[in-house]
């Protein structure tokens, strides 16, 4: 994926929601975009998987441009590239539909395959993110918040994406069960060699999952480059700000906000 230019605003233009965002993400690769509430990492995911349109600039899938808004064709083939799993997945998942027929409903809309085809991969998706029969069969209520977002994934997955954008998926979860999702991703982008763009304000989940990091600020990108080299030593004031802010040993909050303060006034 190419992403070049993109701008977006809200209020007739008077916010600035996202400004001249430019990255790219090669096949099999994995990018993170860092940055606080606000700073336009949400609305660049939904600019990437259509869920918004720009004011400007462009989305290319393979050197090709996509054109959001199309028709009900160009929408499925993009679906075919590109899947957003959310943060919460009680949301985005049908409360009436079990873990299996929300992963049906996928496969009948974009697989091709027949009744006794989508049973074998509907568990081939469930055995792949970690779920067996019981958790097939319930409804997302009676799910963990961790196998809720295993079926989101799965779920994604099941239009066999060439990229999965994940907003903020493991806020929500708890830390152990985070490992146990940034660990399953991990694995399923070895096994199927998908992209991934993991939008995230925790560096160390960035850190863990992300080859390659752009952060946003107020809508545009102030700092990109290997994860590694821009989290050991950040170029950016506010890419210094946003790990200074991450508790640890030592860590002192007053220092973090009169950091933040200075940093403000200098704009």
């Amino acid at each position: 994926m190419r992403v070049e230019a993109l701008r977006k605003t809200y209020d007739h233009g008077k916010v600035v929601a996202v400004d001249d965002v430019s990255f790219e993400v090669p096949a099999g690769g994995s990018l993170g975009i860092v940055g606080e509430s606000g700073s336009g990492k949400t609305t660049t995911a939904r600019l990437i998987v259509g869920l918004e349109q720009a004011d400007s600039g462009r989305v290319f899938f393979d050197g090709e441009e996509t054109v959001p808004g199309a028709g009900r064709r160009s929408r499925r083939r993009r679906a075919r590239i590109v899947q957003l799993v959310f943060q919460d997945p009680y949301q985005s998942l049908d409360p009436r539909q079990t873990a299996a027929d929300a992963i049906d409903e996928i496969l009948r809309l974009h697989s091709g395959l027949d009744g006794t085809g989508r049973v074998r991969r509907r568990v081939e998706l469930l055995e792949q993110v970690g779920l067996g029969t019981r958790e097939a069969a319930a409804l997302p209520r009676e799910l963990s918040g961790g196998q809720r977002q295993r079926v989101a994934i799965a779920r994604a997955l099941a239009t066999e994406p060439r990229l999965l954008v994940l907003d903020e998926a493991v806020a929500a979860l708890d830390v152990s069960i985070q490992a146990q999702i940034l660990n399953l991703l991990a694995q399923i982008r070895r096994n199927t060699k998908v992209a991934l763009v993991f939008v995230s304000h925790d560096l160390e989940v960035v850190r863990w999952v992300a080859d390659e990091v752009v952060v946003m600020f107020r809508g545009a990108v102030v700092e990109r480059g290997r994860t590694a080299e821009v989290l050991h030593e950040p170029q950016h004031p506010y890419t210094k700000l946003l790990l200074s802010s991450v508790p640890r040993l030592g860590w002192d909050p007053a220092h973090v906000s009169t950091s933040r303060r200075d940093f403000l006034a200098t704009l």
